[in-house]
């Protein structure tokens, strides 16, 4: 009578394995995400197609923002409140966002640009100086000791995004060109900005928050 016993255990060991080596299907895409995927082709170009930036073309790295602050600007360059003639970049900028069929479409590619993973810190050789230190702890309350920004805020992360880019968008919200009437957090920046005194603190806070890890 002992044999069945061993049959029946056996078979049970059998039954177990197969289930363990049974391979899980890959999660599926959030129909969301996948609409933002397909959006996000048009933007490749100039961002990578991971969003990693290309700084050759004056474009911004987008991993790492939220989806929140994505749409945000996008809207406003929709509505021109960011952009126009005298931001080179932003006018382009101007034209790829009113391409986006709606309102749904410009959430659906801000809900991809979420998902793409933050690259690692590019090794930059600027050095992080005094005055960029000093200049830095009024950004701080909003974006972060770290420069790792605060979704809660609407703040985006400001570590590792090219140095460049950060300076010519300081440069943009002192002479008003970003910030307008009708974009409140931008405001609140071109507040901020207006309180570097010349082009060398400019440079040296962009530097600064460019380095931070």
């Amino acid at each position: 009578m002992r044999a069945p016993v061993l049959l029946i255990g056996a078979a049970a060991v059998a039954v177990a394995a197969a289930g363990c080596s049974t391979a899980h299907p890959a999660p599926e895409i959030p129909p969301q995400v996948a609409r933002g995927q397909a959006y996000y082709v048009t933007c490749q170009g100039c961002h990578g197609n991971a969003g990693e930036g290309f700084s050759g073309m004056k474009a911004p790295r987008l991993a790492g923002l939220a989806a929140s602050y994505v749409a945000e600007q996008l809207m406003l360059y929709r509505k021109d409140l960011r952009g126009g003639p005298a931001d080179f970049q932003g006018v382009q900028m101007n034209g790829r966002a009113k391409a986006l069929p709606n309102q749904q479409a410009v959430a659906d590619v801000a809900a991809y640009i979420a998902t793409l993973p933050v690259p690692p810190a590019p090794t930059i050789a600027a050095m992080k100086s005094e005055a960029g230190a000093d200049l830095y702890r009024s950004c701080a309350a909003c974006h972060g000791e770290r420069g790792e920004g605060n979704a809660a805020l609407g703040s985006p992360p400001l570590a590792g995004t090219d140095a460049d880019y950060l300076a010519r968008q300081l440069r943009n919200f002192k002479k008003g060109i970003r910030g307008r009437e009708g974009d409140e957090k931008g405001q609140q920046m071109a507040a901020a900005a207006a309180l570097l005194p010349d082009d060398a603190a400019i440079d040296a806070v962009a530097a600064y928050a460019s380095a931070l890890k």
